[in-house]
Formats: C-alpha cells, sequence, structure tokens
C-alpha cells in the first residue's frame, strides 16, 4: 500500500485529498460527512464581517445538467461567504468543526475575509482564528462574487483585492504580522499576471497559497428568453473542463516560486486530477463542486484511486511525484517552431490500417478537410493537411490508429501521450 502521507507548513497530513472552502467547513454536520470520508483536511467557509455575502438568494444553486450532457458537472452559484453570524460560527459552529476534526487526524484550515485593504477587517478576523486554535488560515481573497453581493460601499471585497500585487502584499503583510499561525493567500484566475501575485505574497511573509478561486459567470435559459435562475453575475463551476485554465495559472506560481507551500484545487473531479496538481507542485489538493455535483463519496474515491495509481506506478511516497513537471513548464514563445510555417506540415498523420474501424470521426473533425474515406478507411491529402493532431485526438478505436510523423523521414513525434517531440531546432 502506497504511503499517502504528506506534510504542509510543518503538519503531518493523512493524505493530500480535503475539502476546499465552501458549505462543508461550514456546518459541524456536513463537516462530518466529508470527514467520514477520511480526507486529509478541510478548509472552512469563509467568515467575515461584510454587509450582504451572508444573504444568498434562493434557490442558490443552478445545475446546467440539463442542456446538455457537457455540462453535467457546470453550474451557477449564488451561494457567497459564510451565512452563519459571525460571533455564532466563532462561538459555536467553529470550535464543533475544529474538534470534529482534531479528533479524525484533519487539518483544519480556517478562511477569513476582510473589506478591501483596511488590514484591521482583516486582522481581527485572524487573531479570533488563532485564538479559536484553528491550525491556519486562508485569506479569501479571490471570492468571484462577494463584490456583487455586498453593498455599495464594502464592494471592494473579493477578486479585485487579488489582481493587483501591491493590494495582496499589504493585506498578506498585515496578516502575517498579526499571528502567529500560517497565512495562506487564496488566488483568484481573473488575474492576469499571478506570477507577480506570488511573488508579492511571499514578499510579505505569507507560508503558502491556495490557487485557485472560481470565476463567476451567469446561464441564459434559451427556451424562456430570460436568465437561468438568477439574472445576475454570480459564482461559475465550469467542472473538469476549468481545469484547464486553473492549472496553468497553478503553474505561474509553482514555476515561479519553486518549492513554495501551495494548495491546487478548481477543476478536480477525480484522483487523476489530484495526482495531475501535485506533479504541478501541490502539497494538497482539494475538492469543491464536485462534492456537490457527484456527492461526498467522491473523496473516498480520490484517496482509493491515488493508492491504487501509485501502487501500479511504483511510487512509494506522494514526493516521487510531486512537481515533476514544474521545471518543464514554459510559455509557447520559448517552445522550438519553424522560422516561419511551411505551405505545405512537415509534420502527418500516418494510420495504421489494421487498427482502423471505418467509423469517419476523422473525415468528420478534420477542420482542413484533409481527410476522406474511401472504402472506409482514410485517405489524406497532405498538400491541405497542416499536422496539427486533431484527428489523433478524436479517433475513438480502442487501438491506435493515428501517430503524429515527420513527412520527411517517418520519425515519430507524438503518439497522443505525454509530450510531443521538439522535433524543430530553431537557429
Amino acid at each position: 500500500m502506497a504511503n499517502l502521507k504528506t506534510t504542509f507548513l510543518g503538519v503531518e497530513v493523512k493524505n493530500p485529498v480535503g475539502v476546499a472552502s465552501c458549505d462543508f467547513g461550514g456546518h459541524e454536520h456536513l463537516a462530518k460527512r466529508v470527514v467520514e470520508q477520511g480526507i486529509g483536511w478541510l478548509t472552512a467557509k469563509t467568515c467575515h464581517k461584510i454587509d450582504g455575502p451572508h444573504r444568498w438568494p434562493r434557490p442558490y444553486f443552478y445545475s446546467l445538467k440539463k442542456f446538455g450532457p457537457e455540462l453535467r458537472d457546470s453550474w451557477v452559484s449564488s451561494q457567497m461567504f459564510n451565512n452563519m453570524p459571525y460571533d455564532e460560527w466563532l462561538e459555536n459552529e467553529g470550535p464543533k468543526i475544529l474538534k470534529l476534526c482534531r479528533d479524525n487526524g484533519v487539518l483544519f484550515i480556517a478562511s477569513v475575509c476582510g473589506i478591501g485593504t483596511d488590514p484591521a477587517t482583516w486582522t481581527c478576523l485572524c487573531k479570533d482564528m488563532e485564538d479559536m486554535g484553528c491550525d491556519m488560515i486562508e485569506l479569501d481573497t479571490g471570492g468571484p462574487h462577494a463584490t456583487f453581493g455586498a453593498i455599495e460601499s464594502q464592494a471592494d471585497v473579493g477578486a479585485p483585492l487579488a489582481m493587483d500585487p501591491e493590494k495582496a502584499y499589504l493585506v498578506a503583510k498585515a496578516c502575517v504580522d498579526s499571528v502567529k499561525v500560517p497565512i495562506i493567500f487564496k488566488c483568484t484566475p481573473q488575474c492576469v499576471n499571478q506570477a507577480a501575485i506570488a511573488m508579492a505574497v511571499e514578499k510579505a511573509g505569507a507560508h503558502a497559497i491556495t490557487a485557485n478561486n472560481a470565476f463567476y459567470g451567469t446561464w441564459i435559459d434559451h427556451e424562456t428568453g430570460s436568465f437561468y435562475g438568477g439574472p445576475y453575475a454570480v459564482g461559475g463551476s465550469i467542472g473538469r473542463p476549468w481545469q484547464l485554465f486553473s492549472l496553468a495559472k497553478f503553474l505561474e506560481t509553482t514555476a515561479t516560486l519553486k518549492g513554495f507551500p501551495t494548495i491546487g484545487v478548481g477543476g478536480i473531479l477525480t484522483w487523476d486530477d489530484c495526482v495531475r496538481y501535485m506533479m504541478a507542485g501541490a502539497t494538497l489538493t482539494g475538492l469543491c463542486s464536485s462534492v456537490y455535483s457527484r456527492g461526498v463519496g467522491i473523496l473516498a474515491d480520490c484517496i482509493e484511486g491515488m493508492n491504487s495509481f501509485m501502487d501500479r506506478k511504483g511510487y512509494k511516497s506522494v514526493e516521487d511525484f510531486r512537481g515533476c513537471v514544474v521545471d518543464q513548464f514554459s510559455y509557447v514563445r520559448d517552445y522550438p517552431r519553424e522560422k516561419w510555417m511551411a505551405k505545405q506540415s512537415p509534420i502527418l498523420p500516418k494510420f495504421e490500417m489494421k487498427n482502423c474501424t471505418g467509423c469517419g470521426v476523422c473525415e468528420t473533425v478534420c477542420p482542413y478537410g484533409a481527410i476522406t474515406l474511401k472504402d472506409k478507411k482514410p485517405q489524406l491529402d497532405d498538400t491541405v493537411c497542416m499536422g496539427c493532431g486533431w484527428c489523433m485526438g478524436h479517433c475513438p478505436a480502442k487501438e491506435q490508429v493515428i501517430t503524429m510523423v515527420r513527412r520527411d523521414n517517418g520519425h515519430i513525434v507524438w503518439t497522443g501521450r505525454g509530450e510531443h517531440e521538439a522535433w524543430c531546432k530553431e537557429d
């Protein structure tokens, strides 16, 4: 059996799978549901003294599943920060959740949000969480719609702060200086330059970074010609495809601050999503919207799946693969390319006809019209083929039919697994 234990900010955690800030860290009976799944850590529902985000329009979860199978795990949500009065949570519910976590060996992280860059509105919350006994404190600076939920005079909360390195530095430093427990800064994906934010909060003395919070969004019901749910911008959960963007933003942080402690969240629905974030440098990986869309059992599935994966690959510890892709991360501007794209592609798809089922998918999806079927076998017009690889990614055959090869010598540059070869050497 693989060893899933890890250490985060000096605390041993029994496994890296946990639940990011949401309902399940707001009420003891909900926390119990996820703790029973064997998670290693839990972040509280964000506590605050902001006027507005504690009032959620009901209903507040709008699943988009009925609009198409590709939206199975997508939804918009007008739920915001903790809806319980601050003092009530601090005196009653918070301590109960903390005890539940302690009794079950689960790391408990508090979550707070102040008002804009006013340090006093942040530091008072941090001190309260420290006095309560929380292990660590996350600064929820990236709330996607707190800005739109707060009263106008307090609208400078949530994402606007997490997009400005100067503001991020001021808030992070004030919080770090106010308490002795570790401070974790939570990022927003709306930030254009997340690397700058990461460097600012590290300079401020923050101990770790969580990335990423959700986007905001809305939806239109085409049948009624009106909004679906509420007619406003609220939290947008995009499901697993959201991970594409979140991972890139996450790697901006881990590739900039190599070795800096991080919690990876955003689009995690399966065990391999957890592995993916850990390969990108995360110490802990958090699920949130997936627990709502697929149930609390998804947490145990992730833990079991990671165990099986590590046994299959021969990994004895999560440290055997954590951060393994960070040094490879770069921007496309740094990748070897043709000096100028040739009119006839030097890269072409090669078809293994014995494995081809003649389904015609490659012909259907080819954007350049380079593939046609003749007698249920693909024929390539290499004068218009752009060597894009689209056909290979869409081929449904069980045995591999398509590989990408060099036109001049047939050398394989991509099999559809891992990175493609940097075949082109720039001068």
